[in-house]
């Protein structure tokens, strides 16, 4: 072998030495943040609320709105977002043609013809129309969908009648943008660019760490976990208002100077599994100390995919849903319900 192969295949070892290494260092590092919750049981816990400020109370600030956002992105953002999971959670008719038409269809609910916004698209759909200035009434129906996401029957449709209050003491916070909890008013339906990148500093064009979760900011675990926890924690109620969602929760707050969340439901197994596997991450973070895992860690939001979840070895953390024994792929069986969200 000549000199230069064997130069060659030496640079090709190092590489894979290398990586290897960075591969086990980082999954030492997701062991050590996922087993953090059993490892700290014994210690001291940290308050949630302890770090930084918050909005509650305060007016909503202004923002950038996320038709500017996609004079720049609409290239890499914009095509997909109608397809994310955050952004169809709710709809205009036009945006949602196959609702709209299930909401005229026979056997539907009379009042169902109404709608004009659509809420939920993957296990029920809620009916939506509009109620004076930044508010929705909501339709007591509800439809439930199949797996293909057609029609399986309605709920409650004898029985349905519009509901001008449930929406803003439910739903605002988690399905709309800028919510003044006072008045329980939204600046925009669905969720906006600012709901998890926050107030953008206009200078971000030239330096991407300026926004929240970028690639140049995705260090600040108790701040990540505050943007995610802020709507993923369905069972958490505001301090200051009693409302299921934060009183103005803005990126880079701390979410638990407002929100007050039992954190016992981590180990509830009456929980369904995912909302306990939630609770359990949120947990792990804000009272037990861990980094690691954060939701960003498995989740990525753009890409509407979880496929990094698949990549990290099984730990604590991964047995809410997964076995401890045999293939990862398969999971435990479960339904996914809320009492806020009524179904």
């Amino acid at each position: 072998m000549g000199s230069q192969a064997r130069a060659f295949y030496s640079i090709q070892g190092l590489i894979l030495l290398l990586f290897l290494i960075a591969f086990a260092g980082s999954a030492a590092g997701w062991l050590r943040g996922a087993g953090a919750s059993s490892s700290l049981q014994g210690n001291q816990k940290i308050d949630p609320a302890a770090w930084g400020s918050d909005h509650a109370g305060k007016p909503v600030p202004e923002f950038v709105h996320g038709d500017e956002c996609l004079f720049c992105h609409r290239n890499d953002i914009g095509p997909g977002w109608q397809k994310n999971a955050h952004g169809i959670g709710l709809r205009e008719s036009e945006d949602a043609p196959d609702f709209a038409a299930l909401a005229k269809a026979s056997g539907a609910p009379r009042s169902a013809a109404e709608a004009s916004y659509f809420m939920g698209s993957r296990h029920r759909v809620r009916l939506l129309k509009k109620s004076g200035y930044g508010k929705f009434a909501l339709l007591s129906a509800q439809a439930a969908l199949r797996p293909d996401h057609k029609l399986q029957k309605w709920i409650d449709a004898d029985n349905a009648r519009w509901d001008a209050t449930k929406f803003g003491d439910r739903c605002a916070g988690c399905h709309t943008t800028g919510v003044d909890s006072t008045t329980k008013q939204f600046t925009g339906f669905g969720l906006d660019c600012y709901t998890c990148h926050g107030v953008v500093d206009l200078d971000h064009t030239k330096d991407t760490s300026l926004i929240w979760l970028s690639k140049k900011r995705k260090k600040d675990t108790l701040a990540i976990t505050s943007i995610c926890a802020s709507c993923h924690l369905r069972e958490a109620k505001s301090r200051s208002t009693g409302l299921p969602y934060p009183n103005n929760f803005v990126v880079g707050d701390n979410l638990f100077k407002d929100l007050n969340v039992d954190f016992s439901k981590a180990d509830d197994q009456s929980l369904n599994a995912g909302d306990r596997h939630i609770y359990r991450t949120v947990r792990d973070i804000v009272v037990n100390g861990a980094d690691v895992p954060s939701c960003i860690t498995c989740h990525q939001v753009h890409a509407n995919t979880s496929a990094k979840h698949k990549l990290p070895p099984r730990s604590t953390i991964c047995l809410d849903c997964h076995n401890a024994e045999g293939p990862l792929k398969i999971t435990k069986p479960y339904t996914v319900s809320s009492a806020v969200c009524e179904y």
